[in-house]
């Protein structure tokens, strides 16, 4: 029934058009669920909201690792990071090519199939490819990619690379003469510019959309859409937004939408009781910027200043996915083109006393997943667990391209077909912390995550720690919401805990027979 169903469908889009269908891929960074379509009601994202109107939205998908780079280029790959060994990014340890020369990408499988494959903004971490933030991110995936924005005339880039108040440019200059002056450099530098309020969490400027990166990024996404519209072959566009990545600046109207009084504070902001202490580091992303104390407690002023800087960002970003949208209705593009939304990750904003990703963690790794104009039953949510890397075989489902083999991904059509059924039983992530790794599974209702000692080397995926996990992690959402309590050992959860580690381990024994080798 599902395969006549399908080919229904297939025939009917290839009959109202000559083009098979596009595909227009969105990239959010560091965006968790906090939209309004996801019920968190306080967001201000119409655009977002529209959008999962118009096809699916996945309650329940998570990265497979919680920090941008690992994470995007297992999305690309359709490959858990534990396939291909890349867990960081860097110093060029994680690089893709370099590890896996003949790996095939997303965008690189659409144009050895005939589209014309255009990126702009952040789409692979710069620093797993070829570690330059205005060049290509892995040029062979590419027709073309553009690396530099265009900016407003009037206003130019932002300074310090973000920022366009003259009180925070000055007093930048001021502090990083100071320092300079004493003798300090590199991390010391940054440290004592952080220490006097220098490179701040936040920014609130009156300024229009393409003063900073994200609108000058919708500029080069628009302009494409309008030339395509005069191409025979069929697109795959890919825009990658900046923000809600740290630091939090967006202009001013968009910060206007928010009562910064009334926006509520993390329930709970103290680590599970009864988790491993390698379940989260000392990191703490925004105790990097000016305005945010480097250690102890992080008032209640100043949380509620980053959440509100968080939402301004996401509805600045959902913005410019409006004015993307709106382009494909100007030009008579729409209703060809598929439209993907996906997050990076996810990020703490006050749980567990964390404002950033780096976890394991539900609000690290889960992020929003929608897939619009896809032709198939729409304005549903979906529970059924999901990775990320489930996008490569998807899409290529639904343009009709041949799925390469071997992908670690499986295929949400089931999903988009029919919004209560799963594909799966669980989403994985992984993430390595102070020599420990430790490896999640997500199934409907339970968190389960073996922690084992030792660290794979970049780019081997054979067996590098411990067979035997020297730490669990069992959490049941149904009565913790918010991971307050470790439940690994409770005798009533003895049959739970059973079937999670069967689980666990035939996720170690995949990933680990996979024959990708440094």
């Amino acid at each position: 029934m599902r395969l006549l169903k399908y080919l229904f469908i297939t025939f009917f889009c290839f009959a109202v058009s000559a083009k098979p269908k596009n595909v227009l891929f969105i990239a959010v960074d560091d965006l968790k669920p906090l939209l309004n379509c996801y019920g968190y009601e306080a967001a201000v994202t119409p655009n977002i909201d529209e959008l999962a109107k118009n096809g699916t939205g996945f309650l329940n998908a998570h990265c497979q690792q919680a920090v941008c780079g690992p994470s995007r280029v297992s999305l690309l790959t359709g490959y858990y990071p534990d396939s291909i060994g890349i867990y960081g990014m860097g110093g060029g340890k994680y690089k893709l090519r370099e590890l896996h020369p003949e790996i095939l990408t997303l965008p690189q499988h659409f144009k050895n199939n005939g589209y014309v494959t255009v990126g702009t903004g952040k789409i692979f971490d710069p620093r797993n490819v070829e570690d330059d933030w205005h060049g290509p991110q892995d040029a062979i995936s590419w027709t073309e990619f553009f690396g530099k924005n265009s900016y407003n005339k009037e206003t130019g880039a932002p300074k310090a690379g973000h920022y366009h108040n003259p009180e925070v440019i000055e007093l930048a200059k001021i502090v990083e003469t100071e320092g300079k002056a004493k003798g300090l450099k590199g991390k010391s530098l940054r440290n004592y510019m952080r220490d006097h309020g220098a490179g701040p969490a936040v920014e609130c400027y009156d300024v229009p959309d393409d003063a900073y990166k994200d609108g000058g990024i919708t500029k080069r996404g628009v302009q494409q859409i309008e030339r395509f519209k005069d191409i025979e072959e069929p697109f795959f566009l890919a825009v990658g937004f900046l923000k809600p990545h740290l630091p939090f600046v967006a202009p001013k109207k968009y910060w206007d939408l928010y009562d910064r009084n009334s926006l509520p504070l993390a329930t709970y902001q103290r680590a599970p009781h009864g988790a491993p202490d390698c379940s989260i580091s000392d990191y703490v992303e925004a105790r990097t910027y000016g305005g945010v104390p480097a250690n102890g407690v992080i008032t209640n002023e100043i949380q509620r200043e980053l959440i509100h800087g968080y939402l301004a960002c996401v509805s600045y970003v959902d913005a410019q996915i409006g004015e993307l949208i709106a382009k494909l209705h100007k030009t008579g593009q729409y209703d060809n083109t598929i439209i993907v939304l996906w997050g990076d990750h996810g990020f703490h904003l006050g749980d567990k006393h964390l404002f950033g990703k780096h976890t394991n963690y539900e609000e690290a790794t889960r992020s929003p997943l929608i897939i619009a104009n896809h032709g198939l039953e729409s304005g549903s949510m979906s529970y059924a667990p999901a990775n990320l890397i489930d996008l490569f075989p998807t899409l290529c489902e639904l343009t009709g391209l041949a799925t390469p083999d071997g992908l670690d991904g499986v295929s949400l059509v089931p999903v988009l077909e029919d919004a209560s059924a799963d594909v799966q039983e669980y989403a994985a992530s992984l993430y390595p912390i102070d020599g420990y790794m430790g490896i999640a599974i997500r199934t409907q209702s339970y968190r389960y995550v073996a922690w084992y000692k030792g660290w794979p080397e970049p780019g081997w995926c054979g067996k590098r720690y411990k067979s035997v996990p020297e730490f669990i992690e069992l959490y049941d959402y149904t009565i913790y919401p918010f991971e307050t309590k470790n439940l690994s050992g409770q005798e009533e959860y003895e049959e739970i805990e059973a079937r999670l580690a069967r689980l666990s381990r035939e996720h170690v024994a995949y990933t680990q027979g996979k024959q990708f080798r440094n």
